[in-house]
Parts: C-alpha cells; structure tokens; sequence
C-alpha cells in the first residue's frame, strides 16, 4: 500500500518537471521573437 502512494508521487513530480522544464525551454525563443526587447522609442 505504501508502494503506492510513493509511486503516485513521484510520478506526479516528474509530470510536473516535465511541465516546468518545457515551460522554462519556451520562454527564452518567445523573447527572441521580439527583437530588441521592447525598445521601440527611437
């Protein structure tokens, strides 16, 4: 019973380092796409 509960967790943990880790990889090419950053006053 206990096996389970720790299976269920830690399966839960690497779903959610999976999310986490594809959600840090987009926001890098996300900001690339807009060039210089917002500095559009010149």
């Amino acid at each position: 019973m206990m096996a389970i509960g720790i299976a269920v967790v830690v399966i839960y943990a690497l779903i959610l380092g999976v999310l986490v880790l594809r959600y840090d990889n987009r926001n890098p090419r996300r900001g690339k796409i807009s060039g210089r950053g917002g500095d559009f006053s010149e």
